[in-house]
């Protein structure tokens, strides 16, 4: 089981224009509504994949029902508490030569009981002893990074491995607290992190390993069209995918952290420290991510949408390569 927390879920709307002009009326040629929150994006990806997985997740009585409802249909597990604000509605516009326009609301307010009362269900969820406890996505005002390194902590306690995914203060919270068994952003936000940019694979490389919390820790650096880094206290390994038509890029580092989980859940303890299980984690990793980004809207592939055949790796790759220059 892989329980997925969502501090900040959303229904998102997705609009395909064909050219999108700002200040003009730009009329949608399709639309697309479905639950979001890149936690809720990290189930839906594993349950259409056969992972065994549930959501957690606040929800108020309108547009947070909405999400649990959806998601039921699915047949995905989802775990909520009760809030009194509204959970936001993102808006996202495509065109037609794939580039994305969001915006995004800040996202309902918590209050100190509607915290305690998540992370009360969270806690009971632990004891049920899942392989990995996710926590990913913005956090809505009332919480901070220090509610990543308390559900960290918490996981810890239980002997349940915790993963993350957030941007900005939260990120550089979780950064390097320690309690991280796997991370995973892209390259602009290690940039922001770091204060600096990171042009080559050394660059990205010498600065994850600063964030390794334990041994067994791992960081998955998502390259855009340059594929991904796998950077652990083994080394790195990079992938990449052949060449794709993206139709939306939205939620594919999502789908790219699901595919992660799910190659990792089902090695034997054998392969789960070696380097041949690196390269499964991180080639399906970038098979699932990539398969992403050929899909409308919020839409997570399945297995017959993924290639994995199409992703090749190379094991600690020159650090003088310049990220710009891998690919297949």
């Amino acid at each position: 089981m892989i329980i997925t927390v969502t501090a900040n879920p959303s229904l998102d709307l997705t609009l395909e224009v064909e050219r999108f002009e700002q200040g003009e009326v730009n009329r949608s040629t399709s639309k697309h509504k479905d639950p979001a929150g890149k936690g809720i994006n990290v189930s839906r990806a594993l349950h259409k994949n056969g992972v065994d997985t549930a959501a957690v997740f606040p929800a108020d009585a309108s547009v947070g029902v909405w999400i649990e409802k959806a998601l039921t249909q699915s047949g995905i597990q989802t775990i909520t508490t009760r809030i009194t604000d509204e959970v936001r509605q993102n808006i996202t516009i495509v065109d037609a030569q794939g580039d994305t326009t969001k915006i995004n609301e800040t996202g309902p307010s918590l209050s100190a009981d509607e915290v305690s009362s998540l992370l009360a269900q969270i806690a009971g969820l632990l004891e049920t002893e899942p392989e990995w406890l996710v926590a990913a996505g913005s956090l809505p005002p009332g919480l901070d990074g220090s509610f990543y390194v308390a559900l960290g902590k918490l996981a810890h306690e239980h002997g349940v491995r915790f993963a993350v995914d957030s941007s900005g203060s939260a990120f550089k919270e979780i950064a390097h607290a320690g309690v991280a068994d796997v991370m995973k952003p892209n390259h602009e936000e290690l940039e922001e992190l770091a204060g600096r940019e990171l042009p080559t694979v050394g660059d990205v490389v010498d600065f994850t390993q600063t964030m390794l919390g334990n041994p067994s820790a791992a960081i998955v650096v998502s390259l855009g069209e340059n594929g991904a880094l796998l950077v652990n206290s083994r080394g790195s390994i990079w992938a990449g995918h052949e060449p794709v038509t993206p139709e939306s890029t939205v939620g594919a580092g999502d789908s790219t952290l699901a595919g992660y989980l799910s190659a990792d859940v089902s090695l034997s303890a054998e392969e789960s420290d070696s380097e041949s299980g690196d390269i499964a984690r991180i080639s399906t990793a970038v098979a699932w991510g990539s398969a992403a980004v050929q899909l409308p809207a919020t839409t997570v592939p399945g297995p017959k949408d993924i290639t994995i055949t199409a992703v090749h790796t190379v094991v600690n790759p020159s650090h003088t390569t310049a990220i710009k220059e891998l690919h297949v």
